[in-house]
C-alpha cells in the first residue's frame, strides 16, 4: 500500500460543509523558540516556548456548471465566525480557522474560482487554573470573628457600680455559663472570675479555654499512646523497628467528630442560664452581662469548631459532614439569636459560615465513606486491620473509632465501623 492509496485520489477537501479540490499545499510547523543573545557573550540561549500553532496554506478551486454556487457556499464558511473542521486531503482532519483568504476568477477561465487560504489550528481556550485554599479561608474568617467577638463583648460587659449581692449574682451567673467548659478543662471559672473587671481578658481566657478543650477531648488518644512507640502494634511486638513511622498513624477520624459534638453541647448549654427580670437598674445591667457572657461562650465554641474543621485532615465523608454540621449549627444559633447582634459580628459570622460550608463541601466530596464490618470470630485488632486494609498498622484507627476496650481481642459478631476503600 503506497501513499497514493492513503490519500483521496481526487484531492478533495472540506471546510465546514463546503467542498473544494486542492491544487497545492504548504504546511508550517516546528516549535516556538525565543533566542536570548547577551552582550559580550558568544553563546546564545534558546528558550523553548512550545509548539507552533499548526498552519496550512492551501491553493484550491471549485469548478463546473455550478461553480458559483459552490464558491458562495465556500465563502460563507470561510467568512463565518468560529472554528470549523478542515479536511486536508494529505494530512487529515483538524479544527481550524481561516486566517487569510484570497480568491480569483477570470473570464478566460470561465467556470472556475481559485482560492488561496491560510488555515490556522484553532486549539483550545484555556485560563490559568486557580484554586481556593478553603482551610486557610476558614482560619482567616475565624480570626475576624474572634476580633469582632472580643470587641463586642468588651463594649457590652460592665460591672461598674455593682456591689455586694449584685456582684455576687453576676459571678454566679458567669460561673453557670462557663460550667460546661469548666467541667472539661478546669480552672476556667476561677480564671474568668479573677478578671471580671477586664472583659478583654475574660474573652481571651474563655476562647483559650475552648482551644484547650480540643486537647482534652483528644486525651483518650494520648492515653493509648497512638503517637508514641507504645502503639497497639508495639505492645504486641509487631512493629518494625527500622520504620521511622512505627506507631505513627493518622489521627483517629472519630475524635474530631466527638470534639465537634462536645463543642456544640458546651456552646449551647449556656442558653439554659436565663437573665434576671430587668426591673431595676442593677438587674438590667446584670441581665445585659448574662446575655453578653452567653454570646461569648457560644461564639468561643464555634471559633474552636471552625478551627477544628480547618485543621483536621478528614479521612471519611461522614466524619467531615457530621462535624461540619455541628459547627454550622453553632454559627446558626448565634445568628438566629433573639437579642440584637452587632453588625460587625453578624457580618463576620456570615463569612465564617460560608467559609466552613465551602471547606466542608470541597474536601468531603472526594473522601471515601464509612462502612460496617463484622468479624466472624474474636481476633486481635491488628489481624482485623490486615484483613481489611492489608496494613496492620491501622489497627489503632479501628480501636479508637469503635471504642474497643481490649485491642487484643475484638469480639466476633461485633459490628465495626470502618473506612471503606
Amino acid at each position: 500500500m503506497s501513499w497514493r492509496d492513503r490519500i483521496d485520489s481526487e484531492l478533495t477537501g472540506y471546510y465546514g460543509r463546503a467542498k473544494f479540490h486542492v491544487e497545492q499545499s504548504d504546511t508550517t510547523g516546528g516549535r516556538r523558540w525565543l533566542i536570548h543573545e547577551y552582550p559580550r557573550r558568544n553563546q546564545p540561549y534558546s528558550e523553548d516556548m512550545g509548539l507552533k500553532a499548526g498552519e496550512w496554506r492551501l491553493q484550491f478551486f471549485v469548478a463546473g456548471d455550478d461553480y458559483d454556487i459552490e464558491r458562495d457556499a465556500l465563502r460563507a464558511e470561510l467568512d463565518s465566525p468560529g472554528a470549523k473542521t478542515l479536511v486536508h486531503p494529505y494530512l487529515g482532519t483538524f479544527m481550524a480557522v481561516a486566517s487569510d483568504v484570497r480568491f480569483r476568477e477570470s473570464t478566460r477561465d470561465g467556470g472556475v474560482c481559485t482560492f488561496q487560504v491560510t488555515f490556522t489550528g484553532a486549539g483550545k481556550e484555556s485560563y490559568p487554573a486557580t484554586t481556593v485554599d478553603t482551610q486557610r479561608e476558614v482560619r482567616r474568617t475565624a480570626d475576624v470573628v474572634e476580633e469582632e467577638t472580643t470587641r463586642d463583648f468588651a463594649e457590652k460587659w460592665s460591672v461598674e457600680g455593682l456591689l455586694g449581692w449584685s456582684l455576687v449574682s453576676v459571678e454566679r451567673d458567669l460561673s453557670a455559663i462557663v460550667s460546661g467548659i469548666n467541667e472539661v478543662v478546669g480552672g476556667i471559672a476561677d480564671d474568668i472570675a479573677a478578671q471580671i473587671r477586664a472583659p478583654i481578658n475574660m474573652a481571651g481566657i474563655l476562647i483559650g479555654g475552648y482551644n484547650r478543650l480540643l486537647g482534652a477531648v483528644m486525651r483518650p488518644i494520648n492515653a493509648l499512646d497512638l503517637y508514641s512507640g507504645n502503639s497497639i502494634l508495639s505492645m504486641l511486638g509487631l512493629d518494625d523497628d527500622d520504620d521511622d513511622s512505627s506507631g505513627q498513624i493518622l489521627l483517629s477520624p472519630g475524635t474530631p467528630v466527638r470534639a465537634a459534638r462536645l463543642l456544640f453541647d458546651t456552646g449551647t448549654g449556656s442558653d439554659s442560664v436565663t437573665p434576671p427580670v430587668a426591673d431595676t437598674p442593677e438587674r438590667l445591667q446584670r441581665a445585659q452581662n448574662t446575655i453578653a457572657a452567653r454570646e461569648l461562650n457560644g461564639r468561643a465554641a464555634l471559633l474552636a469548631g471552625a478551627r477544628l474543621m480547618a485543621d483536621t485532615d478528614w479521612v471519611s465523608r461522614q466524619d467531615a459532614l457530621a462535624a461540619g454540621n455541628d459547627v454550622i449549627a453553632l454559627i446558626d444559633a448565634q445568628m438566629a439569636s433573639d437579642n440584637t447582634i452587632d453588625d460587625g459580628v453578624y457580618s463576620a459570622l456570615v463569612d465564617l459560615r460560608s467559609a466552613v460550608s465551602e471547606d466542608m463541601r470541597s474536601r468531603a466530596v472526594a473522601l471515601p465513606g464509612m462502612t460496617a464490618y463484622t468479624p466472624l470470630r474474636t481476633l486481635p485488632a491488628v489481624i482485623v486491620a490486615h484483613r481489611l486494609y492489608g496494613d496492620a498498622r491501622r489497627a489503632d484507627e479501628i480501636v479508637v473509632r469503635n471504642n474497643i476496650a481490649h485491642p487484643g481481642a475484638v469480639r466476633g459478631g461485633m459490628e465495626l465501623e470502618v473506612l471503606g476503600e
